[in-house]
């Protein structure tokens, strides 16, 4: 019966937090009419465009007492990171952006620098922030992108169009009128998505009757925006895409090659009639989806932007436009915004059912989660999400031998959040398990505190964890107090990554689990025998060697193959209930596939040969969590 209460009270909670959030966004709702489109029907050289604003944005450009140069952001995906080197060798040798448009990942650019952000931090921001934690499937689409959209919002220091530093366009496609469409006004996370939708990797953006997509296939570079926008003098990037090898006869690249047929023309005919200077960077050998070449990606556009400055320099002369240093930005302190990302506390106002499906992993919501028990088989569960609330249920072993359940509440205080863990192992005879915690986030840290039960002991749980990530040494640390309530002990279970680097390639990397408990189970990283569930130590000794793809290896289309590592390993473990130690050496190999260059896959292979036992284990590891 108490099983059946606990589970009754998680729902309860969740019904209320949903209750609560919908109230609230009802009272927090923008009035009607408060931010109505004012649409203008523009034509421009045989061709409509539906305009925010059109005169108050075209009154803008006119003020100027010099001569508009404009910025026309080509898409492309990953490969249109390139833009930011663009704009950084820009900024750097004083070329004036007066105007910017961009489409796909060249509005996301331009949204990032036009809001006021410093090109140093756009840099920090695209290079270092994990894409796979900004999309999740599903949500109309492969992937969801209003994460992604909310992030960009929240690191952006003007969150609305309209009170951009710079003048800030972005081009999509109006599928409803079947024409271009500028967006010139409203909140970031409301308007970016229609930059980027792609029928069936991102959802479709619509808003007050307009269906929006990704403008890309009749105008990749947004050059001739630009033009109908007022500028004198436009400066276009191109990050082409030239890939051979189709097989025609397969329908997703039959499909894809006609479409870059019709890319490619419109582009061309963009590009030579309304550009005065074609930035091309040679991103060629890279597709849509390595967003993990980002860095690489930036200095390609760089290195070709300064290549071509002195042409450049020479094309603004001949028009009599003087070179003007933009004003030096402020460097604004993003730690919380990043902090939220990093912890998934980016708080997405929507609601839905998301099925859970791990494997190589176990990931019930118990475990700590710097170290991960390898489990060969598949988790499966189902998440129900409202706003800040999510409640999941996960089975174990296909639900046949218990479930666990978890309610987390985001942000019941600016940096708290609640969690609420329940387990049921279908026996009997057996307590059922239970846990609240509290928990507070800092930057690279986070506090927790709470109360809970497991193998029928009681106790009080205090947590920390933390992470430093240098340029050679990284360390991560997660550590859990429990004080039992009727025994009154402490018992530790301490996890430890240590990791440095010699070069690139090379590094040195520690792993140690301690667990002093009888009743809370060690995260199991010894690659010998099986061991029992309480090991008080184990301890690991990794020397790697990683190898980063020049270019990314692409396989079906959509997975990716980054990077190659090879590793010599020792292990050791001592568990102090038999009295027993142990040590197993070998060789391994490991690698990541990703998934539209997003969400990982780990591939991990290894022979080890335990001492104690004299006898050898393999392993294969496929590792994923969708």
């Amino acid at each position: 019966m108490k099983k059946y209460f606990l589970i009754l009270i998680l729902v309860i909670i969740f019904t209320i937090v949903f209750s609560l959030s919908s109230s609230l966004a009802a009272e927090l709702k923008t009035p009607a009419g408060a931010d109505a489109i004012n649409l203008s029907n523009i034509a421009f050289d045989g061709e409509s465009y539906l305009v925010e604003n059109y005169q108050k944005f075209k009154n803008q450009i006119d003020n100027l007492e010099h001569p508009t140069v404009a910025l026309a952001l080509s898409g492309g995906g990953a490969r249109a990171i390139a833009n930011l080197g663009v704009v950084k060798a820009l900024v750097e040798n004083d070329i004036p952006i007066d105007l910017m448009t961009g489409t796909s990942m060249g509005a996301i650019i331009a949204t990032l620098y036009g809001s006021g952000l410093s090109v140093t931090q756009i840099e920090e921001i695209v290079t270092d922030t994990p894409f796979a934690s900004l999309f999740n499937f599903g949500g109309g689409a492969l992937l969801n992108s209003k994460k992604a959209n909310i992030f960009i919002e929240s690191v952006a220091p003007q969150k609305r169009l309209e009170d951009f530093l710079i003048p800030t366009a972005q081009l999509s496609f109006d599928l409803a009128s079947g024409k271009k469409y500028l967006a010139t006004e409203g909140k970031i996370s409301e308007v970016l998505q229609a930059s980027y939708s792609i029928p069936g990797y991102f959802p479709i953006h619509s808003r007050e009757g307009h269906y929006f997509m990704d403008a890309g296939v009749l105008e990749s570079t947004p050059a001739k925006s630009a033009a109908l926008l007022g500028a004198d003098f436009v400066i276009a990037t191109h990050t082409p895409e030239s890939r051979s090898g189709y097989d025609y006869g397969g329908a997703f690249q039959s499909a894809s090659r006609f479409l870059e047929i019709i890319q490619n023309r419109y582009s061309g005919q963009i590009l030579d009639r309304y550009s005065d200077f074609i930035i091309t960077a040679d991103v060629k050998d890279y597709t849509f989806m390595d967003f993990n070449y980002a860095a690489r990606l930036v200095e390609i556009g760089y290195q070709e932007t300064l290549k071509r400055m002195p042409e450049l320099k020479k094309a603004l002369a001949a028009e009599n436009i003087s070179l003007r240093a933009s004003e030096e930005r402020e460097t604004f302190n993003l730690d919380d915004e990043l902090r939220d990302l990093e912890f998934d506390r980016l708080i997405v106002e929507e609601s839905g059912i998301n099925p859970l499906i791990y494997y190589g992993r176990d990931f019930s919501p118990f475990n700590q989660d710097l170290f991960r028990t390898p489990l060969d088989r598949l988790q499966l569960g189902i998440e129900f999400y409202h706003n800040r609330a999510r409640l999941s249920f996960l089975g174990d072993d296909s639900w046949s031998d218990g479930y666990t359940a978890a309610l987390r509440v985001k942000k019941i205080g600016d940096s708290f959040d609640l969690y609420l863990k329940y387990k049921n192992d279908n026996d009997s005879a057996t307590d059922d398990e239970y846990e609240a915690e509290l928990k507070y986030f800092g930057r690279r840290f986070n506090l927790s505190g709470g109360y809970g039960s497991r193998a029928g002991k009681e106790y009080y749980l205090f947590g920390n964890d933390f992470r430093y990530l240098g340029e050679n040494l990284q360390w991560q640390s997660e550590n859990d107090i429990f004080f039992t309530r009727k025994e009154e002990t402490l018992n530790l279970l301490s996890s430890q990554l240590i990791n440095y680097d010699f070069t690139k390639a090379w590094s040195i990397g520690a792993e140690v689990v301690y667990n002093s408990s009888d009743f809370v189970e060690s995260p199991l990283i010894y690659r010998g025998q099986e061991l029992a569930e309480y090991t008080d130590l184990q301890a690991s000794l990794n020397f790697n060697y990683n190898y980063n793809l020049r270019l990314p290896l692409q396989l079906l289309n959509f997975l990716q193959l980054t990077d190659i590592g090879g590793y010599l390993f020792a292990d050791y473990y001592h568990d102090r209930d038999r009295d027993q130690e142990g040590l197993a050496v070998g060789p391994g190999f490991n690698s990541r596939l990703y998934l539209l260059g997003l969400k990982p896959i780990e591939v991990e292979l290894f022979a080890a040969h335990d001492f104690e036992i004299q006898d050898q284990r393999y392993g294969l590891q496929f590792s994923y969590s969708f």
